[in-house]
This record gives C-alpha cells, sequence and structure tokens, in this order.
C-alpha cells in the first residue's frame, strides 16, 4: 500500500509545479501552446488531487478511529466547500453570459461588431450570443483607421479562438485547487499575446500602437472591468514582444510531456476513485483498501 500512498501524493506535486511555474511555462511556451495546454493540466490536476483528496477521507472516515474520523471530516468539509466556491463562480459566468448575450444578438444584424456610445474607451470580445466585438466610441475615436481595424481583429481572435473557454476551465480548476491561483492570469497573457499575433497580420506597427495607445487611455481606470479587453494582459511584455519579429519556439518536447502527464493523472484519478468505492461500497468478496496499510 506504500506505493498506492505515493500515487495520492503525485497530484499535489504536480499542482505545485503548475502553480509556482506557470510563469516560468508562460514564457516558455507559444502562445498558442500555453493557451491550451496549461487549462488542460490544470483542469487534470485539480481532479487528480480532488480524488486524492475523496480517498484519503474515505479511508479515515472508515477507519474507525475517532482521530482519524475528525480528520477525514474536516477533509470532507474542506472539498465541500471548495465545490461550493465552484458551482458560485459557474453561476456568476452564466448570470454575466446571459446579460452579455444581448450584444451578440444586436452583432448578427451589424456584421458582429456593436458599437457603444461611451466616454471610457475600451474594446471587448462577448462569446455569448453568437459573439461580438464591443467598441466603445471613446475608443473609436481615438485610434486611427488602422489601429482600430487592429483591435478589432484582436478581439475576433479571442472569439475565433474560444479563449474565454479556456480561460473558464483554468479558474474552475483555481477553484478546486488554490494551489493554482497563478495559473488563470497567465493563460490570460497567453490568450492576449495570440490576439496579438493575428492583429499584427494587418500590420505589426499598427498593433503595437493601438495596445499602447488603449492601455494609456485606461491607464486612469481603477481595473478592467471585461475577462478578454484588449489591455489585459502584461500589456510592458505585450508591447515588447510586438516591438520585435514573431518567434516561434518548438514546444513539441513540453506538449509530449504534457500529453504523458494528463494520460497519467487521469489514471491516478481513476484509481483514487476506486480506492473510494473499495472503502465505501465494496463488491462482494472484496476487501476494503487502505492507502495507510
Amino acid at each position: 500500500m506504500t506505493l498506492l500512498l505515493i500515487v495520492a501524493v503525485l497530484p499535489w506535486v504536480l499542482s505545485l509545479m503548475l502553480g509556482f511555474g506557470a510563469d516560468q511555462l508562460d514564457r516558455r511556451l507559444n502562445p498558442s501552446t500555453a493557451v491550451v495546454l496549461l487549462p488542460i493540466l490544470s483542469m487534470v490536476t485539480a481532479f487528480a488531487v480532488a480524488a486524492s483528496l475523496a480517498a484519503v477521507a474515505a479511508v479515515l472516515l472508515a477507519s474507525g478511529e475517532r482521530a482519524w474520523i475528525a480528520v477525514g471530516i474536516i477533509i470532507s468539509a474542506w472539498m465541500l466547500w471548495r465545490v461550493v466556491e465552484v458551482a458560485r463562480h459557474v453561476r456568476r459566468v452564466v448570470v454575466g453570459a446571459s446579460i452579455a448575450s444581448e450584444f451578440g444578438d444586436e452583432a448578427r444584424a451589424t456584421g458582429g461588431i456593436v458599437v457603444v456610445d461611451s466616454d471610457v474607451p475600451d474594446a471587448f470580445a462577448v462569446p455569448s450570443g453568437g459573439g461580438a466585438v464591443v467598441i466603445t466610441t471613446g475608443l473609436a475615436e481615438a485610434l486611427s483607421d488602422n489601429e482600430l481595424r487592429a483591435v478589432v481583429e484582436h478581439e475576433r481572435a479571442h472569439l475565433r479562438h474560444r479563449h474565454s473557454v479556456w480561460i473558464q476551465m483554468c479558474e474552475v480548476a483555481a477553484r478546486l485547487d488554490p494551489i493554482l491561483r497563478p495559473v488563470p492570469s497567465k493563460v490570460r497573457h497567453a490568450a492576449e499575446r495570440q490576439a496579438d499575433e493575428s492583429a499584427a497580420t494587418l500590420g505589426r506597427r499598427d498593433t503595437l500602437s493601438a495596445i499602447a495607445r488603449t492601455a494609456l487611455l485606461r491607464a486612469h481606470l481603477a481595473h478592467e472591468t471585461h475577462t478578454l479587453a484588449s489591455t489585459g494582459g502584461d500589456v510592458v511584455r505585450r508591447v515588447q514582444a510586438l516591438s520585435e519579429p514573431p518567434r516561434h519556439r518548438p514546444d513539441r518536447g513540453i506538449v509530449a510531456a504534457g500529453v504523458v502527464l494528463v494520460l497519467a493523472f487521469t489514471v491516478i484519478s481513476v484509481a483514487m476513485f476506486d480506492v473510494v468505492q473499495d472503502v465505501v461500497a465494496p463488491e462482494t468478496g472484496e476487501v476494503a483498501t487502505s492507502i495507510f496499510r
């Protein structure tokens, strides 16, 4: 059973590696790779951590010793709390998407672009309601035609690559496993960089100018209100990247390692839930499994 105990600890090792190594992975990977690989790894890791906790809690609750049962209750309560946090987040996202869907309805008649009369300089992508690019008059009047085209293409890239889905995968994983909290911000940055490179096909200088000018126009605002706004991520790093020729580094090795980890931790999750089943409802003739024996 020592092997089983080691397997139960492995998800936490990967969780710590992702949580503390997210910045290095973001800087090493191409944005198109990071925006997909990090969310998948986060979800698999969070699920494996939850499975590990469930297995430990089940064994402790079935131990018959008061001290261990108390620890098992604490673990179960913590897991329930994390699940409630996930449910609250999903509810907020669903409500927000429902409200924003009116932009998508309006965009069907305007070629996918909705212009809002507002002095606040802003542009963002709304994935609900069929998708829409929303631009305020405050921003449209401040940018040149070429810069405005770059902003529109940037936001369309968010919709085209379904960045909101990948970001929300990370958000859910981080609420289930708080160690992963640094990951969503890195995925947001990768999403912005990928959208920047899409916009740069219309002109690298115009894209750089549009991002820098928009960031300066919004510098007086206290915080960003939209997940996929054009001034998201690390703006300084984005401008620096656009000021250089595009670089395409090989990610095949890291992607291959990521696939192996996804498969391995999927197997671990199944094994941990099998432990729970063995303890809670063992099959006829089956002895309850304990990861402490």
